[in-house]
């Protein structure tokens, strides 16, 4: 891991609570006009370019304590595997007779494009339910195949290369793009983000006379 301590960015951008690292990476970049891509890099640094961003860099980089920084973002995890800081266990799950409704909720949060007040117009519901939903852990009723009481099948997390995102690949390799660039110009160009060992695993899927053709260095 790096040990030198990277500079504040000019533009300073709050995460938002629920939203995913790779979110708030853009959101950040774009306000300091940089690629994402450039920045997601630079915050792993050498020699694991296209892994897990430092959280120590981020916070550096971002001017937010590392412990804000674990309360909002939704998939990061406190030292040791422990729980997030103050994280909520309300007495009742929020919507947990509408396992699909919080699940969107949570999609949308994660994708940094809402806030809290947002999320609470567009659906209706107080700002503290919102809160909740985003600040306990992912309920079990959330994860199984029926809701409680609908005995509707309940929303799945979307797979690491779901369709839209293998259309984008497609074309990509299509122009014979190398699985770099491919990574870059997801996340760049689509806000998209694929870790760059999924890419290279759908590549190494494909029909061997088509991965002959294309560069992936």
């Amino acid at each position: 891991m790096p040990t030198d301590r990277p500079a504040l960015l000019p533009i300073q951008v709050a995460p938002r609570l629920g939203e995913t690292t790779d979110s708030y990476i853009r959101r950040l970049a774009r306000a300091n006009h940089l690629k994402p891509s450039y920045l997601h890099r630079f915050l792993c640094g050498p020699p694991f370019w296209f892994g897990k961003p430092s959280l120590s860099r981020l916070a550096a980089v971002s001017g937010r304590p590392r412990r804000s920084l674990e309360r909002a973002l939704a998939d990061l995890a406190s030292p040791r595997r422990r729980n997030k800081p103050n994280v909520r266990y309300p007495s009742s799950v929020p919507l947990a007779d509408r396992p699909d409704l919080a699940l969107r909720i949570r999609e949308t949060a994660q994708s940094g494009t809402a806030t809290i007040r947002d999320l609470s117009r567009r659906h209706q519901l107080p700002s503290q339910t919102i809160r909740t939903i985003l600040e306990m852990p992912a309920p079990s009723t959330y994860r199984s195949r029926k809701g409680p009481k609908t005995g509707q099948p309940a929303r799945r997390p979307a797979p690491a290369i779901n369709d839209s995102t293998r259309t984008l690949i497609d074309a990509m390799l299509a122009q014979r793009l190398d699985l770099r660039e491919i990574w870059n110009r997801l996340m760049d160009d689509h806000d998209v983000s694929v870790s760059y060992s999924s890419i290279n695993v759908y590549f190494r899927s494909r029909p061997r006379v088509e991965r002959h053709a294309i560069p992936h260095q």
